[in-house]
């Protein structure tokens, strides 16, 4: 990534609806060079996915133990595999934490069952979004 991929990706970070052509202006590019340059970006990865933050849901951080006869990155991708898209191989405490977004308390429960469902799983802790 050069300087323009960082300005790039930086303008993408605050506003991912944010036009190519828009782009292109802020930083005297045409919008095909955004393109393509954006196409580079997630091509190589360096730009996973694009997401939508949504208001007035609920959020919670959950710390996850695991046992040491299943690997880490397994409990981990299971976990990726309902849906949870912020998660971490952590050293400390727990040894996975994941950042979860539901629709509503129930909803955020209902994730958790799941998480605490996988094999391997031997604890949680759950910590509440406030604001």
């Amino acid at each position: 990534m050069d300087e323009i991929d960082d300005k790039i990706v930086a303008l993408l970070k605050k506003d991912g609806r944010l036009p190519f052509v828009d782009i292109a202006k802020k930083l005297d590019l045409t919008e095909g060079a955004v393109r393509a340059r954006v196409k580079k970006l997630i091509d190589s990865k360096a730009i996973e996915r694009f997401t939508v933050d949504v208001k007035n849901d609920t959020k919670a951080v959950v710390m996850v133990g695991t046992s040491q006869a299943i690997p880490t990155s397994k409990v981990a991708q299971a976990i990726r595999e309902l849906g949870v898209s912020h998660v971490y191989e952590v050293s400390g405490n727990f040894d996975i934490i994941c950042f979860i977004q539901a629709n509503s308390t129930a909803d955020l429960n209902g994730i958790i069952e799941k998480i605490r469902a996988i094999k391997g799983v031997i604890d949680t802790s759950t910590s509440m979004v406030l604001k």
